[in-house]
């Protein structure tokens, strides 16, 4: 919980960029290119999924009649805050694969 470190050097990134640079987060220390782990945004998509589910359930309880939109505007809302929240909490890096097809194009002409 809270790691956020680089893989190979072990140095803490600042939570602000796990937050905004998902995909093109790079070491402060080495200038490794890191991202996100696959289980930190399937964590972050169902926590953020469950919190929607839970606001809107708890919204149309509450909310009835003319206000039918507001269960939707708090589950959007809820989405996004709980799934930070869950990325924030599973907080882990992995070193971004180079891709290997981008190197070999476009092929030179004959």
């Amino acid at each position: 919980m809270w790691k956020r470190t680089c893989p190979l050097c072990f140095v803490r990134t600042p939570w602000t960029a796990a937050l905004a640079h998902s995909y093109e987060i790079t070491c402060p220390a080495c200038r490794a290119p890191l991202e996100l782990s696959r289980f930190t945004r399937i964590f972050g998509a169902f926590g953020g999924i469950a919190g929607a589910f839970a606001a809107l359930y708890l919204g149309r309880g509450i909310f009835h009649g003319w206000f039918w939109a507001t269960p939707v505007v708090a589950a959007i809302l809820a989405f996004g805050f709980v799934s930070a929240l869950f990325v924030l909490l599973a907080g882990d890096l992995a070193v971004r694969p180079t891709p290997a097809a981008a190197a070999s194009f476009p092929h030179t002409a004959k």
